[in-house]
């Protein structure tokens, strides 16, 4: 046997050892395999359709091309979904979850209950959206401006105590002086969307973009009425529609809605489990980057009325550190006007409040 050969057997040899003791390719590893997408929301709602919407289309950009199935855990916030993908999924890269805001902030707000989850340890792929919320009411509910839901209480529909459709309300009783009580215990959006049409509610808080995906038509027939919006900045759909940190009583209650809006520049996000492997999460990463820029993820949304602006995964967990970096009498605020549960009338805001003083007896 030649000294040629001898080498290049011997390196074909080293070749083979290392691809042995290498993990499996992503290829390998994606191909035939049926990817789990865990939902926290209703099938009604927006965060379904955004969540349904990115999977059908970002298995096309992961080596193998799986399948994938989507398995609804709606109510209370979000939190199953949360629960699940934190502590029962496969840390392989097989299973990741897409869920509402409420669960984000609940372990800062209530740091003496013990929570089987961490924010800040789940491994984000990215987020589809910069929301906006809005509270909006029925147009035939007798509450026309936000001076109305003022002077008098107004019932929202919301799911769990602890959802972003009940804290909303809540914070903004605080903030700005309304004095809206949320109606919880309806299952997903689409439980809140049905206590509006039937009139158990006046309206509900949430993200336009949602309502938009769902009931477009609410809107073009002007079913309902928009009140306010939160956020960082106005929404273009929303124009004379006034926002509520320019309402905001004073700088405390400022930097209350600051922390309220902070989960809405990374709404829509997805999550894979702690322990997911580099390799894994680097394929995600990566799908997700090229899914969000692929022309007929754009076409898909666009049909469905979805709004995109999407951040990356590391901008999603920066945003996740700066809002567990929030100073504790802020948290500490936030939490008080949670545990109100409804708006007190505020003399500071609506004149109805204020009464008659009483005279001083001689």
């Amino acid at each position: 046997m030649g000294t040629g050969f001898k080498k290049a057997a011997l390196a074909l040899a080293c070749v083979a050892a290392a691809t042995a003791a290498a993990p499996a390719g992503a290829a390998d590893f994606f191909k035939n395999k049926t990817v789990t997408l865990w939902i926290g929301g209703g099938v009604s709602g927006g965060v379904n359709i955004y969540g349904r919407t990115l999977a059908k289309h970002i298995m096309g950009y992961l080596p193998g091309k799986p399948d994938f199935v989507a398995r609804n855990l709606p109510g209370a916030g979000g939190m199953g979904a949360v629960t699940t993908i934190y502590n029962r999924a496969k840390k392989d890269g097989t299973e990741f979850a897409t869920f509402a805001q409420g669960p984000i902030t609940d372990p800062l707000l209530r740091p003496k209950r013990k929570y089987n989850y961490d924010m800040l340890k789940l491994i984000w792929i990215g987020s589809l959206q910069s929301n906006i919320q809005s509270c909006y009411v029925r147009s035939d509910s007798g509450i026309k401006t936000i001076q109305d839901a003022r002077d008098k209480v107004v019932k929202m529909a919301a799911t769990g105590a602890r959802s972003g459709t009940s804290k909303t309300p809540l914070a903004l009783n605080a903030a700005i002086g309304t004095r809206f009580i949320p109606v919880t215990g309806y299952r997903g959006s689409g439980g809140t969307y049905l206590a509006i049409e039937r009139g158990e509610t006046a309206g509900r808080c949430a993200s336009y973009a949602s309502l938009n995906a769902v009931h477009s038509d609410w809107i073009e027939k002007k079913y309902v009425r928009f009140l306010v919006q939160i956020g960082p900045k106005p929404h273009p759909a929303l124009k004379g529609v006034p926002r509520a940190y320019d309402l905001a009583i004073s700088e405390k209650d400022k930097a209350l809605l600051r922390f309220m809006y902070q989960p809405l520049a990374v709404s829509n996000a997805f999550a894979l489990p702690p322990g997911t492997g580099q390799d894994r999460v680097k394929e995600w990463r990566a799908a997700f980057d090229a899914t969000v820029k692929d022309a007929k993820f754009k076409a898909a949304a666009k049909k469905l009325r979805l709004e995109l602006d999407p951040s990356d995964g590391d901008t999603v967990a920066r945003v996740m550190r700066e809002i567990y970096a929030t100073p504790k009498d802020v948290v500490a605020r936030a939490e008080a006007a949670f545990r109100a549960r409804k708006g007190r009338c505020n003399p500071k805001v609506s004149k109805k409040c204020r009464g008659k003083k009483k005279r001083k007896k001689k």
